[in-house]
């Protein structure tokens, strides 16, 4: 399909195959639409009636705990659905919200035709459900996995994946989250969150200016790759933990 075009060739060959045979509902009331950054694609607890998928731009997931603080925990791009493994479930409303990093371009096809449709294709049924057991299987290994690293590494984490959002034109990102949302996204304390700061700035990784958490390109780059090392490190003495 034409539209798919846009895509990264692998995605688009998939995506091709997935809706080959897509009927004539879904080909029609599919639209493409356009986002700019920091827009709410989707609000959780709206009801699920519309299939997202991402064709260009990054997007991130963000949960909505008890207290009502966001808690953004996963970003996407190209290729990837949303409201389709709620649709699958039976689940009326969406679980999550989904906003905007970048702006995005998105197809998207009402849910009531993409699920009586899929429901009548094996094939395209069958790659949607590898595809969305695969996402969920790893997305509960990481999340097992992160319990288990270290404050220091998990800031590092954050703190490139902010980098990677923001993309500063000034090669310097200013990090304007206070130190209680930060310490809450990233699961931890902020007696805990202050000394691992501490830690990185007298390693020379980050910079701070009145209180605010500075990274440039190259300690953005030095930080991905030491917590590339620390995982690759912690995968081969990883203990297996029961499913």
């Amino acid at each position: 399909m034409e539209i798919f075009k846009k895509l990264p060739l692998e995605k688009q060959a998939y995506l091709e195959t997935v809706f080959q045979n897509c009927t004539d509902e879904v080909r029609y009331y599919m639209r493409l639409t356009e986002a700019d950054a920091e827009q709410t694609l989707i609000h959780a607890g709206e009801k699920c009636s519309h299939i997202y998928i991402i064709l260009t731009g990054k997007v991130t997931g963000i949960e909505w705990p008890m207290y009502g603080r966001a808690y953004p925990f996963k970003d996407y791009g190209p290729g990837d659905f949303f409201g389709e493994i709620e649709c699958f479930a039976g689940l009326y409303n969406y679980r999550i919200s989904v906003v905007t990093i970048t702006k995005c371009e998105i197809l998207i096809i009402p849910a009531v035709f993409y699920m009586e449709w899929i429901q009548t294709d094996a094939d395209a049924l069958f790659l949607r459900t590898q595809e969305n057991m695969r996402r969920l299987i790893t997305q509960t290994a990481d999340a097992r996995r992160y319990l288990f690293i270290e404050a220091r590494v998990r800031l590092m984490m954050y703190l490139t994946r902010k980098y990677g959002q923001k993309m500063p034109d000034g090669k310097m990102l200013v990090l304007k989250t206070s130190r209680e949302q930060m310490a809450d996204e990233i699961g931890i304390s902020v007696r805990t969150l202050n000394r691992s700061i501490k830690k990185l700035e007298e390693s020379g990784l980050i910079h701070l200016k009145k209180g605010k958490v500075l990274i440039t390109e190259d300690s953005c780059l030095k930080m991905k790759k030491d917590t590339d090392d620390y995982l690759n490190g912690y995968s081969e003495s990883e203990p297996q933990l029961p499913l």
